[in-house]
């Protein structure tokens, strides 16, 4: 084994980019008829559904980027970034900010519902509501439990498996591997659009290209992958914690409206905070931006 670690390390970006393609392509055919077997059993249990997409998750977000830098670098937790040290004030910051932006992401996401397509689109247009709408409904069965340990298992599947594969996938190694093609920035930007676009969520593409947008410059100004794995886990955590308590009795203020409507104002609010905070955030990092090219 030791012989492959770095074989790849002088290979381009499209060698590179095969390569990762391949690696998931080989886990998706693996994995893919394993967990059709165990959906087979019971198509409708959400229970079943959710060790399917455990199996998934783990298989093609996280194994892949490890892989990929085994054989890139001699030293693959440097290479996707996962050997800096966070200080606990960094991670504060990065915590509080992803608070504070929360109204300004619904506001994002309610601009974006306002997106009408043209008429001779109305069919595909309808067609997205419809699949959007039941990708809604089995997300709120997931959610929806009411005991500790399901709680638990939703916080390892919903938040912290996604944060941690994804950022991986995206911005440890499709950003790793871009940046060396058309620059850094223009990597950042490529991988947010590909991380919005995979969720196949059309209403929700803008706000989702933004924070993917935010964990990438959180990368590049840091060059620690565990704030953007942070951040992403905390946007994730927000809503399962938020929707554990709404369905165990709590009455609370839909968590996906404040910012919007009636409050209209506070997201306005949160988004000069989000602006000062996107600012702030750079500075209090100060690497320069050849610091993910060069590490």
């Amino acid at each position: 084994m030791n012989r492959l670690k770095g074989m790849l390390e002088q290979n381009g970006v499209f060698s590179n980019l095969v390569v990762l393609f391949a690696i998931l392509c080989f886990f998706v055919l693996v994995l893919s008829p394993i967990t059709a077997l165990i959906t087979a059993a019971n198509p409708s249990s959400v229970n079943i559904m959710k060790v399917s997409q455990l199996i998934l998750s783990i298989g093609i977000f996280i194994v892949p980027p490890f892989i990929l830098a085994y054989l890139c670098s001699k030293s693959p937790l440097t290479y996707i970034h996962l050997n800096e040290k966070t200080r606990w004030s960094d991670a504060g910051y990065v915590v509080l900010f992803m608070l504070l932006i929360i109204p300004f992401v619904n506001l994002l996401g309610d601009m974006n519902q306002q997106l009408v397509l043209p008429k001779f689109l109305s069919g595909l247009e309808s067609s997205i509501k419809s699949m959007e709408e039941q990708a809604n409904k089995l997300v709120e069965q997931m959610l929806k439990v009411h005991s500790l340990s399901a709680l638990l298992f939703n916080v390892f599947l919903i938040a912290i498996l996604p944060a941690l594969g994804e950022e991986l996938f995206f911005r440890g190694a499709l950003i790793r591997i871009l940046q060396n093609w058309k620059g850094v920035k223009m990597a950042i930007w490529i991988t947010a659009f590909i991380f919005s676009t995979i969720h196949f969520e059309f209403y929700g593409f803008v706000p989702r290209l933004l924070m993917g947008a935010f964990f990438g410059y959180l990368l590049l100004w840091s060059g620690n992958l565990w704030l953007p794995i942070l951040a992403h886990f905390i946007n994730n955590v927000i809503a399962v914690l938020f929707y554990y308590l709404k369905y165990n009795g709590f009455k609370l203020p839909d968590i996906d409206a404040i910012g919007t409507g009636n409050t209209l104002w506070v997201g306005v609010a949160s988004g000069a905070i989000s602006i000062l905070g996107f600012y702030l955030l750079k500075r209090r990092f100060r690497l320069p931006d050849e610091k993910i090219v060069n590490s």
